[in-house]
């Protein structure tokens, strides 16, 4: 599966309870969570003053996905919500 899919199924999970200015998918945005591709496979991390604090690096474009609901809230009942509804859109094959 494309990467384009799980980026398109993340952007739509997510700004139903966040602005777009609180993430960025595909590269850095100045006071956001980002995520984007690097040489070994994904990146998710806050961007503040021109760095990249907090990075994690992932695998897979699912574990990055994943990663960067968790940074967005703490709410476990929110993250719980968002991961099922981004499994729920990546995996339906209507």
């Amino acid at each position: 599966m494309d990467s384009e899919k799980y980026l398109a199924a993340l952007d739509k999970v997510v700004k139903k309870r966040f602005p777009c200015t609180a993430y960025h998918i595909g590269g850095y945005q100045e006071a956001a969570v980002c995520i984007q591709s690097d040489d070994v496979g994904w990146m998710v991390y806050n961007g503040e003053r021109g760095n990249r604090y907090d990075k994690i690096e992932c695998d897979t474009i699912l574990k990055a996905c994943l990663e960067l609901i968790r940074k967005l809230t703490h709410n476990i009942q929110e993250i719980t919500s968002m991961e099922e509804e981004l499994i729920f859109i990546i995996t339906d094959v209507t």
